[in-house]
């Protein structure tokens, strides 16, 4: 079972991420990497952007971090819209992602744990910016030790 081997944790829901809306905090104390599925509907006006923080505590954004991403190729439910473009590297400052060119796309991002400073054990995905849409992410977690009954990563 998938749910033996990784951890599933819906992280948001939203409908308006114009000012910038922080999924749930999730404790990595517990797990080596994180993978946020993100999937976009509209994305209109400005670009916006999609950073991951560390913190000490449950929603403390302290540090940016770098991390893997790459985009489905295509809009979601079109042909070939789940291969994955090829992955690149973001920087602290976070991945753009441009006015209406990702619409209905889906951008998968991952960060290890290890890339975590010292006594910051709780990570924070941010989709901001000045731009108006909707996105739903789910992050997959990979433990460090597996099991089939997990405790929560959100507390």
């Amino acid at each position: 079972m998938l749910a033996e081997n990784f951890k599933i944790v819906p992280i948001m829901r939203t409908t308006d991420f114009t000012t910038g809306l922080a999924g749930d905090s999730i404790n990595m104390k517990n797990y080596h990497k994180a993978t946020f599925i993100i999937m976009f509907g509209a994305v209109a006006g400005a670009n916006l952007v999609v950073q991951i923080f560390s913190g000490a505590t449950d929603a403390l954004k302290s540090t940016a971090l770098t991390f893997k991403y790459a985009y489905g190729s295509a809009a979601i439910a079109s042909a070939d819209c789940d291969v994955l473009e090829t992955w690149a590297t973001a920087a602290t400052t976070g991945v753009v992602v441009a006015d209406a060119s990702h619409d209905n796309e889906m951008l998968i991002c991952e960060v290890d744990a290890s890339a975590m400073l010292s006594g910051e054990e709780w990570l924070t995905i941010y989709p901001n910016g000045g731009t108006s849409g909707v996105a739903h992410i789910v992050a997959v977690l990979q433990p460090r030790y597996s099991g089939a009954a997990s405790a929560s990563a959100l507390a």
